[in-house]
């Protein structure tokens, strides 16, 4: 039994004549006629009562057979719209890793909306991790894109696909009542001599070293690090109950309003590198819409 053969019996059905029901379907009345007796055959029941040469009626099988046709015809055009949509990008799961500086970000979240708006079937997970995290998730296929810093063998790694999307902006948090509160942008040396709440370098090494050598070329100092803190709101926090000032992502600037202000630095403006990677082999057609919609949100707050 074919999918052909039940929309032929489901449209003869409802106009219980072959040849308006052969008509809409756009074959001759004989063929239909066939089409129908082929699978009445197969089923081994008659469907329709031919008692009158004009006018045909179902059968008590025929009426139970024409309900369930109904369901298997909707079924199947809903089957073939989900892979046709799949293929868009438009259904199924998009589980996307990123550093939290990333997931933060306006156009993040601008992306993230615009993907809910375009294909409300689509399921989002987003997972926040480190960078050192994130490749093995997306070489398990436990992600489908992950946004990152670089690690050394991230480029030369066979299994993944590595650009490199854009440069972040650093900013200095410091605590509202600071000093150095009042100062916009401030020298890197008048940060010498205070204390930094910085991520571990086993959570984000990259960091670590940049704002090291950083403020190693640029204010001649070593930054006194007293606090490591995993995770960058908490650092903010601390921030905030005037813990320490910190060095964070620009995507940052706003949290905690009235207890942290961020500013920027006269020298030189600090800023990582942001990288994106998925899988060398059977990428999502969902991830690579949602890099093009997060590429077009970056330029649009560029312009």
């Amino acid at each position: 039994m074919e999918l052909r053969h039940l929309r032929y019996f489901v449209e003869t059905a409802r106009e219980l004549h072959f040849a308006r029901a052969a008509e809409k379907l756009n074959v001759t009345q004989p063929a239909l006629s066939r089409q129908i007796l082929a699978l009445e055959k197969e089923l081994g029941v008659e469907l329709f009562s031919r008692s009158n040469k004009w006018k045909i009626e179902l059968t008590q099988a025929g009426k139970l057979f024409f309900s369930e046709a109904q369901k298997i015809l909707k079924e199947s055009h809903r089957a073939i719209n989900l892979a046709r949509s799949a293929g868009d990008g438009g259904c199924g799961r998009l589980a996307i890793g990123a550093i939290s500086s990333t997931i933060e970000s306006q156009a993040f979240s601008l992306a993230m909306k615009e993907m809910r708006r375009r294909f409300p079937q689509l399921v989002l997970e987003v997972v926040e991790a480190n960078s050192g995290g994130l490749p093995d998730r997306v070489r398990q296929r436990e992600l489908d894109i992950a946004f990152l810093r670089s690690i050394p063998a991230l480029p030369a790694d066979p299994s993944l696909n590595c650009e490199h999307l854009w440069n972040d902006k650093l900013v200095i948090a410091v605590p509202a009542d600071h000093p150095l509160a009042t100062e916009d942008p401030l020298p890197a040396k008048r940060l010498a001599e205070e204390s930094f709440i910085l991520v571990p370098v086993r959570t984000s090494s990259l960091l670590r070293q940049y704002v090291e050598e950083f403020f190693s070329k640029h204010g001649r100092f070593s930054p006194h690090i007293d606090l490591e803190i995993y995770n960058t709101y908490t650092a903010l926090s601390m921030v905030a109950s005037g813990l320490g000032i910190s060095v964070v992502s620009e995507s940052y600037t706003g949290f905690f309003p009235g207890k942290v202000v961020y500013r920027h630095l006269t020298d030189c403006a600090p800023e990582l590198p942001l990288f994106v990677i998925t899988p060398s082999e059977n990428c999502s057609r969902s991830a690579d819409i949602f890099l093009e919609i997060l590429k077009q949100q970056r330029k649009e707050q560029e312009i």
